[in-house]
């Protein structure tokens, strides 16, 4: 057994660093192990069975962190830890080093060669999820830093289960979290000073200067492997490109269902990679895998053992130089109206060229124009939260106010939360509020508002010259409208309903002008408000858990204002899980951040575990349909997606490589659905994310995907033809997100003319627009529970969201909820489209005779 041995370092103020390490003292090629943050050298113990034996493999501590000295907690920032491990290297006199860095080792393995005479040592790299091309510091990080209870370090005596929870945050399947590790984790907290360096480090975790960073890699001549895992939650997969891109001929492996750490969660995979670098042998292969699936025609494949995600990012790199933007591929069908709508948008290009900007992102003013009315906002799902901090409220009026207090604390501590709607001409617009207030509704069973209970933000100063009977009077007269227009057109509502109350406010007599003003700022804080409404779930079992799951009816409960939440909560009978239903005005914001919100949300306030769906096809789980207003309903369902998700896998191991990268589930979702009558000339939308590099926006933004899947089919060859649709579909996904699609820039040349040209283009070439825009779209957020759909004026074919496809169910299995909202024809459509594809997506690839 290899011993643990210590090497003494001392700095200019003669402070004496004891660094511990491993060395197996092998005569080969030395390979220096540098781990992660929170983490020590027990991280490599998984992967060095997978390693090659004859290299000389170091595996040390870094300073702060496990058995290494802990005696200068004030000296813990990445710059030092790479002094340190410079010296470190000097001191064993290392050479023809290869450098293996995970996370926060990856940063210091990068900045440790800008030492001139280090870098003379080192003949490779690898990075292993690396730290180093982020300005903001990973959350992960920033609540180990925090002095809070959020914080695990100071939250938790019990080492283990303090380690076992930071691991969590690393791992994509809690499933693979070693006991081993976990303990020797565990451990090495449990010495004096640990905690509190972890704590120290984390506060001075970043590097100041990522463009000068970013210049030093471009400056390297050094055969680098770069590993990351697909689905790292704290660095994620861009940063893996970042590096990529700046490290002249670097290799960029990807493991799918992998989280943060792939050395500990799935080692074999690694260790073979790191084996195949070292020894220089070309990349391996997959496995021959059974070709059942392809035409008698054509063989499988030789996949590359490469990013299921971005298996072939070199080859859409290579595109990017010679790809040309060309306007017409957004038109599959030509008429009068498109060819009319493709100079106007040659007319604003050339605009463009002159110098012409726009104000705001292009999705941003869309969103104003055609996400008015009450049908476009959407729904996020939150259960079984833990509301309270302390002792358990016993009675309904205790457990409202414990809700109401943390989630306005919640809602002031996050500033994405602090926007609302503006009306304006032809469109809406957003705007930053200043106040946090939630206003309590209370309904009767029929619908009717009785009555409205603000609870004004603590943190601002509020009314001075107007007392009780003055708020509950603007109350009153807010009750008396809400009801008068609940069957006004939803998209009128807000706006009448603040034109009589704003109205109202200036002839209510008996004020004076100082009042009259604090009274006018009263009715704004009322139309900004977050809106709540509390509801009381039954004792009967099997009646609360169809509660649970059933959608508000929001035209009920609805937001009358223009801001940005609506919320339902329902608290269980013996007030200790309250589940949030979420409603969000689309005009300020979207959809990803704000999940990403909820899951910040649970993760902080804590929760009682999953709510498990009813099983797919049992009559608990029968399609739910409501009115949405305007003729239009939303229809929710629960789908078994695992025969999906495993022929998913299958075509990945291959198929990746002709496809440019993996069968992504919106792409076999849309082709999927093209099987349908309904859907097979539709043509679809799909929202991505945007990764602007180096444009640094203020906030993230949001583009578009169009394409007609139903134009990539052939009854004799259907596979061939999905390959074909699955590649056109990820070179779109890659342009768009990096700003470099047509459909990106067509968001960017609308959002330069007034919403007046909008209207006009949909009242009078509405086909038109669909051809441009599309007809029908779908939107996917896996981290969600139950995402209900929104639909835009402009998707006249409906709209359909799918929230996360691995569910719990009650039997054991596993489904997704879909919510489709249309027409009662279209929904039914959808619901048809979907269930045929989840159930037989295998029969769609097989030629059809």
């Amino acid at each position: 057994m290899i011993e643990r041995r210590w090497l003494e370092q001392a700095d200019e103020n003669g402070v004496i660093t004891r660094i511990a390490y491993f060395d197996n003292e092998a005569a080969g090629q030395p390979v220096l192990l540098i781990h992660g943050f929170a983490e020590f050298s027990c991280t490599w113990e998984p992967v060095l069975e997978y390693l090659p034996p004859d290299f000389r493999y170091i595996r040390l501590d870094v300073k702060g962190f496990g058995y290494s000295s802990k005696n200068d907690p004030d000296r813990l920032s990445l710059f030092d830890f790479t002094r340190s491990t410079a010296d470190f290297i000097r001191s064993l006199d290392l050479k023809d080093l290869v450098l293996i860095g995970h996370s926060m080792g990856g940063a210091i393995s990068s900045l440790i060669l800008n030492y001139s005479d280090v870098r003379s040592r080192v003949d490779k790299l690898v990075l292993i999820d690396s730290a180093g091309m982020f300005e903001q510091v990973p959350a992960f990080i920033e609540t180990l830093a925090a002095m809070s209870h959020d914080n695990p370090l100071l939250r938790f005596a019990n080492e283990d289960l303090m380690a076992y929870l930071i691991m969590q945050q690393a791992y994509a399947s809690e499933m693979k979290i070693s006991q081993e590790l976990v303990g020797a984790y565990a451990e090495a907290m449990r010495l004096p000073g640990s905690r509190e360096c972890v704590i120290a480090a984390a506060r001075q975790f970043l590097i100041p200067n990522v463009p000068a960073f970013q210049q030093d890699l471009r400056k390297l001549r050094l055969p680098t492997l770069i590993i990351w895992g697909a689905q790292d939650r704290i660095i994620p997969m861009e940063d893996g490109e970042k590096f990529h891109d700046c490290i002249a001929g670097s290799r960029l492996e990807v493991l799918p269902e992998c989280g943060h750490s792939p050395q500990e969660e799935c080692p074999e995979e690694t260790g073979r990679l790191i084996a195949d670098f070292l020894l220089d042998a070309p990349p391996a292969t997959a496995p021959e895998t059974s070709t059942e699936l392809l035409p008698a025609k054509a063989a499988a494949p030789v996949v590359e053992s490469r990013s299921l995600r971005e298996r072939s990012m070199d080859q859409l790199r290579q595109l990017r130089d010679v790809y040309k933007l060309r306007m017409t591929r957004l038109v599959d069908r030509w008429s009068f109206g498109t060819i009319f709508l493709l100079g106007f948008i040659k007319v604003l290009q050339l605009l463009k060229k002159l110098g012409m900007r726009a104000e705001e992102n292009g999705w941003r003013k869309a969103t104003g124009i055609f996400l008015r009315s009450e049908y476009s906002k959407f729904v996020l799902s939150c259960f079984r939260l833990n509301y309270y901090h302390g002792s358990r409220p016993d009675n309904p009026v205790s457990a409202r106010l414990e809700l109401i207090h943390h989630l306005g604390e919640y809602i002031r501590n996050h500033s994405q939360l602090h926007w609302s709607a503006s009306p304006g001409w032809f469109r809406l617009g957003r705007r930053k509020v200043w106040f946090t207030d939630v206003a309590e509704a209370f309904y009767d069973r029929t619908g009717e508002l009785l009555w409205i209970e603000m609870h004004f933000d603590p943190g601002r100063e509020n009314f001075q010259l107007l007392d009780t009977e003055a708020v509950k009077a603007v109350m009153r007269e807010a009750v008396r409208l809400i009801n008068n227009l609940r069957r006004h057109d939803s998209k009128e509502v807000s706006r009448r309903f603040s034109t009589r109350l704003r109205r109202w406010a200036r002839k209510v007599p008996g004020y004076s002008y100082a009042a009259r003003f604090e009274l006018k700022n009263l009715v704004e804080r009322l139309l900004t408000a977050t809106f709540i409404h509390c509801e009381f779930l039954p004792d009967d079992p099997v009646a609360l858990n169809a509660r649970r799951l059933a959608t508000p009816n929001l035209r009920k409960y609805r937001n009358p204002g223009w801001g940005l939440l609506n919320v339902i909560a329902r608290f269980t009978p013996d007030f200790r899980e309250v589940d949030l239903w979420m409603q969000y005005h689309h005009v300020p914001v979207d959809g990803m951040p704000m999940q990403e919100l909820l899951a910040d949300l649970k993760h902080n306030w804590g929760n009682f575990g999953t709510l498990p769906f009813p099983p797919a096809g049992s009559p608990a789980a029968k399609p739910e349909v409501q009115y949405a207003g305007n003729r239009l309903f939303r229809c929710r369902f629960f789908v078994d997606f695992e025969p999906l998700l495993a022929l998913r896998r299958e075509l990945n191991e291959k198929y990746a490589t002709l496809m440019e990268g993996p069968a992504t589930v919106a792409g076999m979702i849309i082709w999927g659905m093209a099987q349908h009558r309904f859907f097979r000339n539709g043509k679809m939308l799909f929202p991505v994310d945007t990764d602007l590099e180096g444009r640094n926006p203020a906030e993230r933004e949001l583009s578009l995907v169009f394409i007609r899947a139903g134009r990539y089919f052939d009854r004799n060859n259907p596979l061939s033809w999905f390959i074909n649709f699955q590649k056109e579909f990820n070179r779109r996904l890659w342009r768009t997100r990096r700003g470099e699609s047509e459909s990106y820039e067509l968001l960017e040349l609308y959002s330069m003319i007034h919403p007046l040209f909008y209207q006009i283009g949909h009242r009078l070439m509405p086909e038109a627009m669909s051809e441009f825009v599309g007809s029908m779209g779908i939107s996917i957020l896996r981290d969600s529970e139950i995402f209900i759909s929104p639909l835009s004026d402009l998707q006249i074919n409906g709209f359909m969201t799918i929230s996360n496809l691995t569910q719990p169910t009650e039997d054991g299995k596993t489904a997704g909820a879909v919510c489709a909202c249309g027409t009662r024809d279209q929904i039914r459509f959808y619901r048809e489209a979907m269930e045929n594809l989840a159930a037989g997506y295998r029969s769609f690839l097989q030629p059809r005779v």
